[in-house]
Parts: structure tokens; C-alpha cells; sequence
């Protein structure tokens, strides 16, 4: 299953390229670059969407960074 990305290779920030699949969080999830630091948001979030995410970030000149976060939800 694939997740939300946020592209920027080749442009502006402002131009960058966000999609979501439908089969994960489609519209529910986007990137907020207006924020330090950067960050994604998931509006209504529901049971289904616990579990163990990864974000992968690569660079132009560094190497690839990853991370795992675990999403619980309460309530």
C-alpha cells in the first residue's frame, strides 16, 4: 500500500507535487511545509489507521534518511 508523498525534485516548494492513495488516507492526509518543522496531517483519524509508519526522505547530495512512527489511536 502506498502513503502520502511530497515531491520536490526539480522545483519550487510552492510547486511541489503531493498524492495520497486513495486506498490509504486519500484526501484525509497532507503535507504542511508551512510549519517548522514540515509535518504530515491526518484529518479523521480512525482505528484503522494505527500502526507503524515510515518516512523516507532522500536527498540530492546525502544519503537517504528513514524513520518509523508509530501512530496509536485513543479513544
Amino acid at each position: 500500500m502506498f502513503f502520502p508523498s511530497f515531491d520536490v525534485r526539480g522545483k519550487a516548494l510552492s510547486q511541489a507535487t503531493h498524492w495520497s492513495s486513495p486506498n490509504a488516507f486519500g484526501p484525509r492526509a497532507y503535507f504542511r511545509t508551512v510549519s517548522d518543522p514540515a509535518s504530515l496531517v491526518v484529518d479523521d483519524v480512525q482505528r484503522s489507521d494505527e500502526g507503524v509508519y515510515r518516512c523516507r526522505v532522500d536527498y540530492r547530495n546525502t544519503p537517504t534518511r528513514s524513520f518509523r512512527y508509530n501512530l496509536t489511536v485513543i479513544g
